[in-house]
């Protein structure tokens, strides 16, 4: 391996959407008839295609993740998630007492956040192992228990904080995570530069997102209940009512959706760039361009694809954000790219386990 000079775009996806799009609709015809079985061959299926149309330097990625894997991982994930949720929620509630059954659910979703975390760092530690460029494969160190003890004890500071601790939540997770990200033996750094915040330029669109999002939901309410007292509508009243109660009770969940992504969007976009640029390796930084007007345009057209095919087309909304992010991020100078060895740590069998149980990814894998 040679260094290069760094160009002004380093990243590049070449994806193409009809192309991507005539794979997820074959996977997902298949994942169908299968009663959903092929998915996992469906998934890896995708990721190599998007990870062959991913170029760094004018080399692409290379995945070498494989389906048995992924299953192994799902056999996993089946007597630790699957089995305890089918009890909980439809089990427990005919056989307990609902008070307990009530207390049941409610710990299971305790307990459902740091697995969550734990999760997805075997996600990201299963697709980086499976992940080469220029034959040097990447891996992630660390422990996914510890990352997700952390994550529970952040999550509660969320709580006690009614949300105002997320900013320095979501960058304390991206340090954790990418300080054990490895490129061959080469490690990335999360550095903040001396005198800054490390959540610089995140506030401000927090606070935007927090306090719009408020008066949405304040505002919707209440604008529902006076046409409900205006009009008088009544479920009991007759059937005219009742529908037109429907419709209005729809269109407040989707206002609430419509109004989380608009209002969410500036942190969104204004979180990805500052953790992308606290990334080095090898004294090379990263640089985000993420804009908030398309961010959002791209999410919604993804969850119109989610919405539409319930939930089939989810690697469209995957592509169409991994395409989007990847078209915008800089390599800002070269890490000596001559003096990085293969990785020594160990390749796991066991697939994505837990990841497979959450869908964290779209079945598409986010690097």
């Amino acid at each position: 391996m040679t260094a290069e000079a760094a160009p002004s775009q380093t990243f590049a996806h070449s994806g193409k959407f009809f192309n991507v799009l005539g794979l997820a609709l074959k996977n997902a015809g298949l994942t169908i008839i299968t009663l959903t079985m092929y998915r996992f061959w469906a998934r890896t299926s995708m990721r190599r295609r998007l990870w062959s149309r991913t170029w760094v330097l004018g080399d692409p990625l290379e995945y070498t993740g494989n389906a048995a894997e992924l299953f192994r991982g799902f056999l996993i994930s089946l007597p630790c998630f699957f089995l305890p949720a089918i009890f909980v929620f439809y089990i427990a509630p005919y056989a307990i007492e609902p008070v307990w059954a009530g207390w049941l659910t409610f710990a299971f979703y305790v307990f459902s956040v740091p697995l969550i975390a734990a999760a997805r760092y075997w996600m990201r530690r299963y697709q980086l192992s499976r992940t080469r460029w220029r034959g040097i494969r990447l891996g992630l160190a660390g422990s996914g228990w510890g990352f997700a003890s952390a994550s529970w004890g952040w999550w509660v500071l969320q709580l006690l904080s009614l949300g105002w601790y997320t900013p320095a939540a979501r960058i304390n997770r991206a340090r954790l995570m990418w300080e054990n990200a490895r490129f061959g033996d080469q490690p990335f750094q999360f550095e903040v530069p001396s005198g800054e915040s490390a959540q610089k330029g995140m506030w401000w669109s927090f606070a935007f997102g927090w306090v719009g999002f408020v008066s949405v939901v304040v505002g919707v309410f209440f604008g529902v209940a006076a046409i409900v007292a205006f009009y008088g509508l009544d479920f009991e009243a007759g059937a005219e009512d009742a529908a037109t109660l429907s419709a209005l009770y729809i269109g407040m969940v989707l206002s609430y959706a419509l109004g989380w992504l608009i209002c969410w969007a500036p942190y969104k976009a204004a979180a990805m760039n500052r953790i992308a640029s606290l990334i080095t390796i090898d004294g090379a930084r990263f640089k985000l361009r993420a804009k908030t007007l398309s961010l959002l345009f791209i999410t919604l057209i993804g969850w119109l694809f989610i919405i539409c095919s319930l939930g089939l087309l989810a690697p469209i909304a995957g592509f169409l954000q991994v395409r989007y992010v990847l078209n915008r991020l800089e390599l800002v100078e070269t890490p000596r790219f001559a003096d990085i060895g293969q990785s020594v740590l160990a390749e796991g069998k066991a697939g994505e386990s837990l990841g497979d149980a959450f869908d964290l990814d779209m079945g598409v894998g986010v690097i």
